[in-house]
């Protein structure tokens, strides 16, 4: 048996008599078969209902480091609903794709069914009121980079904030569930690696080309060339944006 195996095991012995446990997963890179040297051990546990805690916490067990989570079925059912109203498939990913390693009454097979229910359901489209405070946005960070870059100061935390408010602001425009931005590079250019995080709706190629760039750009001048082109390609991608024109309005509750 793998090192890494004989460690998780020892771990689990920690938790599974214990009367509130309904089961684990193994879920992140050793579930994918993406971990490195670099990587930890990832483990959900499912807790029944009668308990009124959750837990996340770090240990190391045989000198592997072990990141685990604690929480009721009713929790994981909370964080699938919120996580899909944000147009991301994190919290399902992390369920559904798990490796089952104890499911000690079905609960973890419920679970996966109601995530896979949301993974395969397309997501609610942004309100024109909600894509217009984005485009704002966008605007405001882009117009405070180009000041920087005429007062000659540093441009750098502006330019990366803008570049993942753009990420974000273009899979809210396509509908797309997010990806991990600390992993958006190999999800665009590695199929095998996206295949493995199981990212089956994928940009245009378009927009990954012109996010390359924005990844490539070496000096200011470069920088700021890179990124006009993606900030003037995502807003296109729903009809533009004025800011002359630009009118939050909406009847309050």
């Amino acid at each position: 048996m793998k090192q890494w195996k004989v460690a998780l095991d020892k771990f689990l012995e920690r938790y599974i008599h214990q009367p509130w446990f309904e089961g684990a997963l193994l879920s992140g890179s050793y579930a994918s078969g993406n971990q490195n040297k670099f990587s930890d051990i990832d483990v959900t546990i499912i807790a029944s209902n009668d308990i009124n805690w959750q837990e996340k916490s770090n240990c190391f067990v045989d000198g592997f480091l072990i990141e685990y989570i604690i929480n009721p079925i009713w929790r994981f059912e909370k964080y699938m609903d919120e996580s899909f109203k944000e147009h991301s498939h994190t919290s399902q990913n992390l369920i559904f794709y798990g490796k089952i390693l104890f499911d000690c009454h079905g609960e973890i097979k419920k679970l996966q069914k109601k995530a896979l229910a949301q993974i395969q359901k397309p997501f609610e489209p942004l309100s024109d009121y909600d894509k217009s405070f984005i485009k704002y946005y966008l605007w405001d960070r882009y117009d405070e980079l180009k000041s920087l870059y005429h007062k000659k100061l540093h441009i750098d935390l502006q330019y990366w904030l803008l570049v993942d408010a753009l990420i974000s602001a273009y899979y809210d425009f396509c509908n797309l569930p997010h990806v991990p931005h600390s992993k958006i590079e190999p999800i665009l250019t590695d199929k095998d690696f996206a295949e493995r995080y199981h990212i089956t709706k994928m940009p245009e190629k378009d927009f990954c080309d012109k996010l390359m760039l924005c990844f490539e750009a070496k000096s200011k001048k470069q920088k700021l060339a890179a990124v006009k082109v993606l900030y003037d390609y995502v807003l296109d991608c729903d009809g533009g944006f004025e800011i002359g024109s630009f009118r939050g309005k909406r009847t309050l509750k």
